[in-house]
């Protein structure tokens, strides 16, 4: 496919306002679900009504993981919910393969962007302040960033609304992945998941 851009994700513009969506590459959808903390016997269809209550039972605060197989890539989607945003959850998703985390949390003014490599965090920072950038590798993705307008040097102009930078780093990770991720995806059908039961410990301090 062509190299993605914001135009990919413009619908995303009056969509959800706190989701976190993951691009996994050398895990099938049960081991990724296993590798967020989800128990095999737990795992079972959802659909988007399911989701959603379970949005509600948790107050806005869902530890429900949704995956879909698409090009050789689990897409891993949380709507209310940020454990694959975890660098610990990243790193461990990632292991033996790659995994690109994006958060938008509108409520909370804070998204993330998070690029991961057989366990190691190699590129990470706020959508905010792409200049303060963190990981093994924090400038590797510095080209592609700039030819987006997520500027590495500077922070983003504040005149941006809060969709128009999100949509700027689902394009960087489909660029990444060559996958495109699209709410249809998650919507549509019903797809596997499972609630969190034992999430990857914190790094201790």
């Amino acid at each position: 496919m062509p190299p993605a851009t914001s135009d990919d994700y413009a619908w995303q513009s009056d969509w959800e306002e706190i989701y976190t969506v993951m691009f996994v590459c050398g895990h099938d959808e049960r081991e990724t679900l296993r590798r967020f903390g989800v128990a095999q016997a737990d795992m079972r269809p959802y659909n988007w009504e399911d989701v959603w209550e379970r949005v509600e039972e948790t107050d806005g605060e869902s530890d429900l993981v949704v995956v879909t197989h698409l090009n050789g890539w689990t897409i891993a989607f949380e709507a209310c919910g940020w454990e694959g945003n975890r660098p610990e959850t990243l790193r461990e998703l990632s292991r033996g393969g790659e995994a690109v985390s994006v958060m938008r949390h509108d409520y909370a003014a804070s998204h993330h962007f998070a690029h991961a490599v057989d366990g190691e965090l190699r590129t990470a920072f706020r959508l905010e302040w792409p200049q303060e950038r963190w990981g093994a590798q924090p400038d590797a993705l510095n080209a592609e960033m700039r030819e987006l307008g997520l500027t590495p040097s500077g922070p983003q102009e504040k005149s941006r609304y809060r969709h128009e930078i999100v949509a700027l780093a689902l394009a960087l990770a489909s660029r990444l992945s060559g996958v495109l991720f699209h709410r249809d995806m998650v919507e549509s059908d019903a797809l596997l998941g499972g609630i969190i039961t034992a999430p990857v410990p914190d790094d201790p301090q």
